[in-house]
C-alpha cells in the first residue's frame, strides 16, 4: 500500500492512515492485525489523496441516450488502483450531475481517442451487446517500430504464463482463432510507421499483443516492448526517463479514430470521430 498510493508518507503516518480508513469486518484494524480468508476488508478513498489533474473533458457526440468524449493518454476509464476521481467515469458523472452515465466500452489508460458513455443502464446494455456481437465499427490508429509486411494479424490471444509481466497477453498460431486484427493502411516514417488499423475483435491488448507479435510494437508501449526488462524497470522505479530513450515516448500512440454503430434508439447510423488535438501533439513529439 504505501509503495502505490502513499509514497510520500513516513512509516507513522502511514500507521495512522491504517488505523482511521481500514476496517476489517466493519472492525478498526493496527499494524498487527492478521487477514483471514473470508474477511471483509474496507478502505476509505479521498479525493485530497489523488493529484489534482486539469482535465477539461472534450464532448464528440451528445443527445438524450449517448454521450461519447475525446478520452486522454493519462485517465483509466473506471476506477483503479490509485485512481478513482481521477477516471474518465467518475469525471463525467460529476460534470453531468448524473449517477447514471456508465461507460459502454474500455480503452487501456494510455489509449486516447473516443469513449462512448450511456446515459442509462438500458442504453448502456443495448450498446455493449453491440459491442459483445461485433456490430460496432472501430478504427484505430497506431505508430510502431518497423513496418508491418501482413495486412492482417489473427490467432488466438492467451494469457502468457511464461512472461513476468502480469497479464500479459500472447499470440499463438496453434487452435482456433479467437482474435483478428486488419491493418487498412500505413504510412512509413523512417524508423517508425503509422497505422491505421481495424480491430475485428475486441480482445484485452489485442493491437497491443497484435502488433508486438508481427515484431512492430506500438512506440511507447512498455508491457509489449520485447524486452521485459524495459517495463520491469519501470514497474520497479515508476521512473519513466529511466526507459524513455528506448521506447521513446512517456504513454503508447494508440489512439480510438472513431466508431460507427446503429443508435440503439433511432437505429440510425451514427459515427463518433476524435479528431481533437491529443493525437496530433503525439505525432509532434516524434517528429520534432
Amino acid at each position: 500500500m504505501k509503495e502505490r498510493y502513499f509514497q510520500n508518507n513516513t512509516e507513522k503516518d502511514l500507521d495512522l492512515i491504517i488505523q482511521d480508513r481500514i476496517r476489517l469486518n466493519s472492525n478498526p484494524v493496527d499494524p498487527s492485525t492478521i487477514i483471514c480468508t473470508g474477511d471483509w476488508l474496507e478502505y476509505t478513498h479521498f479525493r485530497d489523496d489523488e493529484e489534482l489533474i486539469d482535465c477539461d473533458i472534450d464532448i464528440l457526440y451528445e443527445d438524450e441516450f449517448i454521450i461519447a468524449v475525446s478520452k486522454p493518454d493519462y485517465l483509466p476509464v473506471t476506477p483503479s488502483t490509485r485512481y478513482y476521481y481521477n477516471s474518465m467515469a467518475i469525471l463525467l458523472k460529476e460534470k453531468l450531475n448524473s449517477e447514471n452515465v456508465s461507460p459502454v466500452h474500455r480503452l487501456d489508460i494510455e489509449t486516447s481517442g473516443v469513449l462512448v458513455f450511456g446515459k442509462s443502464k438500458s442504453i448502456r446494455r443495448k450498446i455493449q451487446m453491440m459491442f459483445q456481437d461485433h456490430r460496432v465499427e472501430k478504427q484505430y490508429q497506431a505508430i510502431v517500430f518497423n513496418t508491418p509486411t501482413v495486412s492482417e494479424i489473427s490467432g488466438n490471444l492467451v494469457l502468457d504464463e511464461n512472461s513476468k509481466i502480469f497479464t500479459k497477453q500472447k499470440l499463438e498460431e496453434t487452435g482456433q482463432a479467437n482474435s483478428l486484427t486488419l491493418i487498412k493502411r500505413k504510412e512509413i516514417w523512417g524508423d517508425y510507421t503509422r497505422l491505421w488499423i481495424k480491430p475485428i475483435t475486441g480482445k484485452t491488448n489485442q493491437i497491443r499483443a497484435h502488433l508486438a507479435a508481427i515484431g512492430c510494437p506500438i512506440v511507447g508501449d512498455k508491457k509489449y516492448y520485447p524486452d521485459e526488462a524495459i517495463f520491469l524497470d519501470w514497474f520497479l522505479h515508476r521512473d519513466i526517463n529511466r526507459i524513455l530513450p528506448t521506447i521513446k515516448l512517456q504513454r503508447q500512440a494508440l489512439h480510438c479514430d472513431y466508431l460507427s454503430f446503429l443508435h440503439p434508439v433511432s437505429d440510425q447510423k451514427i459515427t463518433i470521430e476524435d479528431n481533437t488535438e491529443k493525437w496530433q501533439q503525439k505525432i509532434d513529439q516524434l517528429l520534432n
